[in-house]
This record gives C-alpha cells, sequence and structure tokens, in this order.
C-alpha cells in the first residue's frame, strides 16, 4: 500500500509540473520559459523538477503522456457490452470536450509544437507509444481469435481521426466547430469510402 500510494504521490507531482509548464509555454512561448519559471509555478525546486525531467524538452513527453492517460480512463468507464466504435468516440468526444474548454489555450499549444521541430518530434514520438497503450486497453473488445493486429489499427485509426481533426481545426484558426470535423473524420474511416476513391483523370490524376 505504501508503495503504490508513493507511486500515486510522484505520478501527481510529474503531472502537477507538466501541466504548470505547459501554460507557462502557451504565456510566454517555450523558447522564454525556463526550468526555474516550471519549477516556481509548480512549486517545486529546480532540483526536484530535475528528478522528474531530464530537461525542458521531456516535458512535452509528460504532457502527450497524461494526455492519453485521461482518454484511457475515459474508455475504462464503459461496460464490456458497448460496442466498440460507440467507445471510441465517446472517448474521443471527451478529448474535444477538453479542447473547447479552453479553445485559445490549445490552440496556442497546437500552434506552439508546428513552430519547433524538436517539440513536434517528441510529442508524435510519445503519440506512438500511447498508440500501443490504447491498443492494449482495446484489447478487450476483440475475440481472442482475432489478429493481433486489430486492436493496434483502431488505436491507429481512432488516433489518427483526432489528429487529422485537430489539424483541421488548428489550420483555421479554431474557428471551425472541432466535434464536427472529428465526426466528418471518423465517418470517413468508418464508411471506407477513402479506400475506393479513384485519381481525378480530368486533372490528371491530381487533386486541386
Amino acid at each position: 500500500m505504501a508503495g503504490g500510494l508513493s507511486e500515486r504521490t510522484r505520478e501527481r507531482t510529474r503531472r502537477e509540473i507538466a501541466d504548470a509548464a505547459g501554460q507557462l509555454f502557451i504565456e510566454k512561448g517555450y523558447a522564454a520559459t525556463t526550468v526555474r519559471d516550471i519549477a516556481e509555478a509548480a512549486d517545486v525546486s529546480t532540483r526536484t523538477f530535475f528528478r522528474y525531467f531530464p530537461s525542458k524538452d521531456d516535458v512535452i513527453t509528460a504532457i502527450a503522456s497524461s494526455t492519453m492517460d485521461d482518454t484511457i480512463d475515459r474508455l475504462g468507464e464503459h461496460r464490456r457490452g458497448v460496442d466498440l466504435l460507440t467507445a471510441l468516440r465517446q472517448m474521443l468526444d471527451a478529448s474535444v470536450a477538453r479542447v473547447e474548454e479552453d479553445p485559445e489555450s490549445a490552440l496556442a499549444f497546437q500552434l506552439m509544437l508546428r513552430e519547433s521541430p524538436v517539440l513536434r518530434g517528441r510529442w508524435l514520438e510519445e503519440q506512438r507509444r500511447s498508440r500501443d497503450r490504447l491498443a492494449h486497453a482495446l484489447a478487450p473488445w476483440f475475440p481472442r481469435s482475432a489478429s493481433p493486429m486489430a486492436a493496434h489499427l483502431a488505436a491507429g485509426a481512432a488516433t489518427l481521426a483526432l489528429d487529422v481533426a485537430v489539424g483541421r481545426w488548428t489550420d483555421e484558426a479554431g474557428q471551425a466547430d472541432l466535434m464536427k470535423l472529428l465526426e466528418q473524420s471518423l465517418g470517413l474511416l468508418g464508411s471506407g469510402a477513402l479506400f475506393l476513391t479513384r485519381p481525378d483523370t480530368a486533372s490528371g490524376g491530381r487533386r486541386r
């Protein structure tokens, strides 16, 4: 029990540092935010910061990881009788709802990732690990006879649908309806229509 409590305390501190860092990145910009700034905002020492994160860049990994933690927790709330598509839709809707709670901060964070190749790389690397974690959480929805790839494909499709929707929303400076973009993204994947399209011969096979 002591070990479990200690681990929860450690994880809570790690998340508080990451949350404080994320807010500072938005307010001051990533480059202008120092480790000391983050430590002060999280009410910890710089020494404590470095016990949790080797560098400032690593905080981005923690932010992505905590986002998936929330997603998997949401998925775990569903009874096994709920079909997978419904569970995934509700899980992704919850992710979008968090964005809509503070769209300005969410947009600023997405733009920050785009402007920094290093941060974007860290974010994408953690997203790959997150897909593996999500696939593990989806495993109970698949029979034992299912291909080992099935859960990974479902996890990849779900995270891709969200990523494409958020990307489009960012392109439009947060003015589009993110929930509708997500529904469109999921609809295209679910219909299979993407794989039935043919080149536009009138334009030489290229879309304009």
